[in-house]
Formats: structure tokens, sequence, C-alpha cells
């Protein structure tokens, strides 16, 4: 990994950007761990047991989901889209934030794809806005039981 450009871009952070950019950097390795070890329920479960305080502030969302994704790029292997979509899902709900996370899988060029996104406010956050139109999403368990 080439250090010297990221490490430029870093900088230009602001104070806040540069927090955020930091738990999700420090986050995404656990995470990944809790996922291997426990699966995607059992993680989901822990996460919302064990929140980090809550935060009575407004944000800029959307930054937010910026820094989450940008430490993603910084920490491969153990970043993909659920464990970034589970991060700032959790990261949301710091804030009070409401947001869902969103499954789906696709078939592309003969070959099963899945995907994973958070949605905040009817809208993908932090990934494409085409994720709605290209995935067909799995049903939550909460809305299966209406």
């Amino acid at each position: 990994m080439n250090w010297g450009s990221k490490g430029r871009s870093l900088r230009r952070l602001s104070s806040q950007d540069w927090r955020w950019f930091c738990l999700a950097y420090g986050l995404l390795p656990l995470i990944a761990l809790l996922l291997q070890q426990r699966g995607l329920r059992r993680t989901q479960n822990l996460l919302t047991r064990y929140p980090l305080p809550k935060v009575e502030r407004r944000i800029a969302v959307k930054r937010l989901a910026a820094m989450v994704m940008l430490a993603d790029r910084y920490s491969r292997p153990w970043s993909n889209c659920l464990r970034r979509s589970l991060l700032l899902l959790y990261l949301l709900q710091r804030y009070g934030i409401t947001a869902s996370l969103k499954i789906g899988m696709r078939r592309h060029r003969g070959v099963m794809e899945s995907h994973a996104w958070v949605e905040w406010e009817g809208k993908v956050l932090g990934d494409r806005a085409d994720l709605v139109e290209t995935y067909q999403t799995f049903q939550s368990p909460e809305s299966r039981k209406n």
C-alpha cells in the first residue's frame, strides 16, 4: 500500500472527520472478527447490546458515511460491504439516527452476487445510489412479522 499520497489526503481531513476515520479504521477489524466467529445475527445483537455512548448532537450523516468508506479503503483485507455497512449502522445508532441494513442479491453475467448497504431516510448512504434498482433485497425479519 502506498501511504504517501493517501497520507497527504488524510492530513487534509477536519478534526471531526479524522476522529470518525480513526474510529472506523479501528472498529473494522473487530467487526470482521465478530462476523467470522459469531455470524451476522449474533454480531448485530452484540453491537446493539454494547453500543458506544450516545452523542446528543447533530452530525453530518453523509460525512460520517464518507469517513467509513475511506476507512474501508485503508482497511483491506478487514473490510467488505457487509462489515462496512454494519459499522456505519452502528456508528449512526451512536448518534440516535435510525437507518437500516439492506442485503441484496443479483445475477450478473450468469453469477449470483450479494451486496450489503445502509439506507437512511429512504436513500442509500455511503454507496452507489443505483443499488436499490440492481439488487433484490431480502425481506428483514421485522417486516415479515407484519
